[in-house]
């Protein structure tokens, strides 16, 4: 049975991380994925300006700078927000993720590829895995390891802890396409388009592009249908297009660690509840994780008790912009199209944007200060509470868990 340090299962942003910054310390680590590339999963590819000084992306994989925003109002109306710097990159996701699998590399880490994990056993001394590569089995055990799967998990159950409740994720829809005049993010609201969310098309290179949508309930949903409409208007090239689906949590797991195993990445819940984004919060994560394990290995302590440091590090980090999205989320939900015309039009106002994006106003990955700007405005805080008791009590939960403030502006 062959050993390792520690074993990292999934090979995603959260996973390569942990792995390079192991391998750093002279850990032993060993990578396994059930993917032929590292990073191959759908995904839009736009990281934060923050995110892009954690890890810089090589300047032939961005695609550009996102510094400004069309809105497609449910009525019809487009509205353009802007501001004077780029927030974001739009880069190729899958290029951005394999390079973070060749540092680890480099590093000294191992990789298993095409190999898929089918069975943990936890022992008092070790971890015991076995791993399945093409229709051979074999057995591998180690002091740790990270799940890191991603959200198609089945993982978590074996080593004691609860995976994502189904109320608890949303479905994201993704094809690439062809377009005609697009030159900067579109996005496009209301229930004719994508019921109590949105949809997006993001231009990448020549003529190419991403459109996708992230949503609640499938059955409500017609996603063919929104893209036949920009088909029909002549924003989308005619095409039999593919369209794929994954699951996206949008709310982290009760107990991100036990005995020898932590859990990061999507596995562990962390993405943006707002626009299902998780690729910073990964990279976060996998870092914590690693700094944990080191720890361990330096005390010889590989006990949950210990272990819950790094549940405090991320908790620490970004638990209360996981909450304030998850909650802003709902309260999106719960907006019909009339309000959406409404609020739209007043987001679009030049002086509401200054106001709302001043001192530090908007960060790509922070969400909860530009949520709670926008609750303390006078005119959006009587429009939301007037909608009635659900989102009354939504609003509720927003002032006393992550505003805690008065309307003041």
């Amino acid at each position: 049975m062959e050993y390792f340090d520690v074993i990292i299962i999934g090979a995603g942003p959260s996973g390569n991380t942990a792995a390079k910054d192991l391998a750093n310390f002279g850990v032993n680590t060993l990578v396994v994925d059930w993917r032929e590339t590292p990073g191959d999963k759908l995904c839009t590819g736009i990281i934060g300006i923050e995110c892009s000084r954690e890890l810089p992306p090589d300047p032939e994989i961005v695609y550009g700078e996102a510094l400004e925003v069309t809105v497609h109002s449910p009525n019809g109306d487009k509205y353009s927000l802007s501001d004077s710097f780029a927030h974001a990159l739009i880069i190729d996701r899958v290029k951005y993720v394999q390079k973070m699998a060749d540092e680890a590399q480099t590093a000294g880490a191992s990789y298993l590829l095409n190999s898929r994990v089918t069975d943990i056993k936890l022992t008092s001394d070790f971890v015991e895995l076995s791993v399945m590569t093409h229709s051979e089995t074999k057995k591998y055990k180690s002091k740790m390891i990270i799940i890191a799967t991603g959200f198609s998990n089945n993982l978590l159950n074996q080593v004691g802890l609860d995976k994502s409740k189904k109320s608890d994720y949303l479905v994201g829809t993704q094809v690439g396409v062809r377009v005609k005049d697009i030159n900067n993010i579109q996005l496009y609201t209301g229930k004719n388009m994508i019921k109590g969310s949105f949809a997006w098309l993001v231009p990448t290179f020549n003529s190419n592009a991403l459109f996708g949508a992230i949503y609640r309930d499938a059955k409500s949903v017609d996603i063919r249908g929104a893209l036949s409409h920009l088909i029909e208007s002549g924003i989308i090239e005619p095409d039999n297009y593919n369209i794929e689906n994954w699951g996206i949590p949008i709310k982290p797991i009760s107990k991100t660690f036990s005995d020898k195993v932590l859990v990061v990445g999507d596995a562990a819940g962390f993405t943006k509840p707002t626009t299902g984004g998780g690729i910073y919060y990964s990279i976060l994560s996998g870092k914590y994780a690693a700094k944990t394990i080191c720890g361990a290995f330096y005390e010889g302590d590989f006990s949950q008790n210990y272990l819950e440091s790094y549940e405090l590090m991320w908790k620490d980090k970004f638990f209360s912009e996981l909450k304030s999205g998850y909650y802003a989320r709902l309260l999106y939900e719960s907006l019909d199209d009339k309000t959406l015309n409404i609020l739209l039009e007043k987001f679009a106002n030049r002086s509401f944007q200054d106001k709302l994006l001043s001192n530090g106003g908007f960060s790509f990955d922070w969400h909860s200060s530009v949520i709670s700007k926008t609750l303390k405005h006078k005119e959006v805080y009587s429009i939301l509470k007037s909608l009635g008791p659900q989102s009354t009590k939504i609003l509720a939960k927003l002032f006393t868990s992550v505003v805690r403030d008065k309307v003041t502006w």
